[in-house]
């Protein structure tokens, strides 16, 4: 792995701890994230090289060119303001024509062209996007919204754990509690 340099995470943004394992046991100090899903072939915003650590292990990037972002109320459609959360939209050539046999799908889907992806994502004031979650898995908890990447994030952080996935439970007192699945680098070790 020595060879290495460069290379391409994908899906959401990078806990700083994986990402540090990356570049300094694989080699890869000009390792970047990307964003996307197969509806829009793949990517839509991707970092690069030269954008700062910081903002490699906390964003997916920026809209790649000739694509088109935008990050819209749930409820009402309307764009949200900077450094809001909303469901990130993509339009351009990149955006696939529809699904295989149901137009249903589609329309619900594709909506003037954009392509709603049901993930919740903010953009801060340089342009990059920042994954928050998905709509389908927020978890709300007495009224509060929780994205489970984020508790993620914050537990990748102890030394200890190796692998973390949180989710959401029924309670009768709060509506949903969160449950945390751990996986420690040792066994024994938490």
């Amino acid at each position: 792995l020595s060879s290495l340099r460069t290379g391409i995470m994908g899906g959401s943004s990078c806990p700083i701890e994986v990402m540090r394992r990356v570049m300094d046991k694989m080699h890869m100090s000009e390792v970047t994230i990307a964003y996307g899903m197969t509806e829009t072939s793949p990517a839509s915003c991707q970092t690069s090289s030269q954008t700062p650590l910081e903002k490699r292990v906390s964003t997916v990037g920026m809209v790649l060119p000739a694509l088109e972002v935008k990050i819209v109320d749930t409820e009402t459609g309307d764009v949200v303001p900077i450094g809001e959360t909303g469901e990130l939209l993509t339009y351009g050539y990149a955006v696939m024509k529809g699904y295989w046999g149901s137009r249903f799908k589609t329309r619900k889907a594709i909506q003037d062209g954009w392509m709603h992806t049901g993930d919740l994502a903010t953009m801060d004031e340089d342009g990059y996007i920042t994954v928050v979650g998905r709509s389908k898995d927020m978890i709300i908890r007495g009224g509060e919204n929780i994205y489970p990447v984020e508790v993620e994030n914050y537990l990748y952080r102890h030394p200890k754990i190796r692998d973390v996935q949180i989710v959401g439970v029924p309670d009768k007192k709060y509506g949903e509690v969160l449950a945390a699945w751990i996986i420690p680098k040792e066994p024994g070790s938490l």
